[in-house]
């Protein structure tokens, strides 16, 4: 490890000592001595939970946006069919399922189901709610091409448009959360009526949601009555709100408060590898990154492994899908850390630092970019800190600035490079994410990149419906992308949530749009 880096990794383990030291430990008070998210009486095992997201989505209607997933996440919504924990399709508001032919799906909609309100849930009402999402929602048709529906009882029949071998992982994405469109959608903003084990009671835009048990929920009501959702966006904020108990449940603690609950009877932690990759956008409007040698360079003088081992823990990446995911991890090559080689790509391509001030330059243009983050994740501030320490070795200068969202700059492309992190298996199938991150004019292609050959790979697996065949075509896609130097994948992050010791049921799904059921419960204490 660099000398750099070993400062990097020095001040991160100080971090953790002054959170340790900085945060008093777990009175079962919060910080104003009020008594902490057990609201009952006194001997009385309590009946509310209050769980802080490190995400929150626009509004709550599941057709607008990604927010659905919070819907998914506060177990507000259902889709037809789920990821277990073991990422294998099970049932939800639909009970069986078949593939009649290649453009031919059957589903039979669970009997006794009914929305809050009461409504049951026929297929009429599945039919309705997943044209509402095609129509309102712009990924909504890239993400099932549907030709017709119809509806007979309990029993629904898509066709698509083409053989469409993704279309169950597809139908599984929090996008098609079902909801009553017999109800007055327009509040749904703030109150949508679905079918999950709680429903809404009250929401506060970027701030909170507060929900109660759903009596009628056809999988058993829930034993808590009631849950408050806080949208705390900083990873070492909501450690913070756990210890002094605020909260209950916190998902996603930061790796350098993460110590603080680890080897203490008053927590659990659930930490498993997750699917999301960390990567670096580049964007193809700037000249210097359009030139392949210059995107090689980067990719080789970032050293992953250390990034992983000793700055925020996961693995070292490779390409877009974790090692978790069966899609061509081990036939791929990818980019080790290599300065030297960097270095040369570089001098080849006749980048040279013509004034001595240590950057690299070529017809005037020096090597200096613009990296963009998230403020709120901890582990995208130390290693943009480290790229940046690594790549001034090689000539190139980074400038690193935050924002609260990145959404308005990806989407106009006001960047230079964006470190982000994605979950790559959201639909358990690779051509999701290849569809929306890497195809040519794709929405979330947010660097513009393109590759027609790659393309016509991505097409192909439109029609190939044998699993081994699909993974071979993710490898072979995986390779094309990694040859052009794309984008830089950096690391597979690990996802974690930690509850107080009494909480029953919070558990860490590998899709992280997972976060409770109706087996959430507290034990009494």
């Amino acid at each position: 490890m660099n000398k750099k880096l070993m400062f990097l990794a020095a001040l991160l383990l100080l971090c953790f000592m002054l959170a340790a030291c900085s945060v008093a430990s777990d009175t079962g008070q919060n910080a104003n001595g009020k008594a902490a998210a057990d609201n009952s009486a006194a001997g009385k095992t309590p009946k509310h939970l209050t769980v802080a997201l490190f995400w929150l989505g626009s509004n709550l209607d599941p057709a607008e946006g990604w927010n659905g997933w919070t819907l998914a996440r506060a177990a507000i919504g259902e889709t037809l069919v789920q990821f277990d924990a073991n990422m294998k399709l099970v049932p939800k508001l639909a009970d069986s399922w078949e593939r009649a032919d290649n453009t031919t799906w059957l589903f039979h909609i669970r009997d006794g189901v009914t929305f809050h309100n009461g409504n049951p849930v026929t297929a009429e009402a599945v039919k309705n709610s997943i044209e509402r999402s095609l129509t309102l929602n712009e990924r909504g048709k890239t993400t099932l091409p549907v030709a017709s529906m119809t509806a007979e009882g309990q029993n629904l029949t898509i066709k698509t448009t083409k053989p469409y071998a993704s279309l169950l992982g597809n139908i599984a994405e929090p996008l098609f959360v079902i909801v009553d469109t017999t109800a007055d959608t327009g509040k749904f903003v703030s109150k949508p009526i679905a079918t999950g084990p709680f429903m809404v009671t009250s929401y506060t835009s970027d701030r909170e949601i507060e929900v109660s048990r759903y009596d009628g929920y056809w999988g058993g009501a829930a034993d808590v009555e009631g849950i408050t959702f806080k949208y705390i966006k900083d990873d070492n904020t909501r450690a913070l709100a756990l210890q002094t108990g605020e909260i209950d449940v916190a998902s996603n603690v930061g790796r350098s408060s993460l110590s603080l609950f680890d080897n203490n009877p008053d927590y659990v932690i659930d930490e498993i590898a997750s699917l999301r990759t960390q990567f670096v956008w580049m964007n193809y409007k700037n000249g210097l990154l359009s030139d392949v040698a210059v995107r090689k360079a980067l990719s080789y003088g970032i050293d992953r492994e250390t990034y992983a081992k000793t700055l925020i823990g996961g693995k070292a990446a490779k390409g877009p899908f974790t090692s978790a995911l069966p899609f061509g991890y081990d036939q791929i090559t990818a980019y080790d850390y290599n300065s030297e080689k960097a270095n040369q790509l570089l001098t080849d391509a006749g980048y040279v630092d013509t004034n001595g001030d240590g950057i690299r330059d070529k017809n005037g243009k020096k090597l200096e970019f613009g990296l963009i983050l998230n403020s709120a994740y901890e582990s995208d501030s130390t290693v943009a800190a480290a790229m940046q320490a690594q790549l001034k070795e090689i000539g190139v200068s980074i400038k690193i600035t935050s924002y609260e969202d990145l959404t308005d700059k990806q989407k106009s492309g006001d960047f230079d490079l964006c470190l982000s992190s994605i979950n790559t298996g959201i639909t358990g199938d690779p051509q999701y994410i290849l569809d929306f991150y890497f195809k040519t004019g794709a929405e979330w292609n947010a660097g513009r990149y393109s590759n027609l050959k790659l393309d016509a790979v991505i097409e192909r697996l439109n029609a190939e419906f044998d699993l081994q065949k699909r993974y071979e075509l993710a490898a072979e896609a995986q390779q094309i992308i990694l040859n052009d130097a794309a984008y830089m994948f950096v690391t597979y992050t690990p996802i974690n949530i930690v509850s107080k010791s009494f909480v029953k049921g919070a558990t860490m799904y590998p899709i992280d749009f997972y976060l409770l059921d109706n087996q959430i419960r507290i034990e009494k204490r």
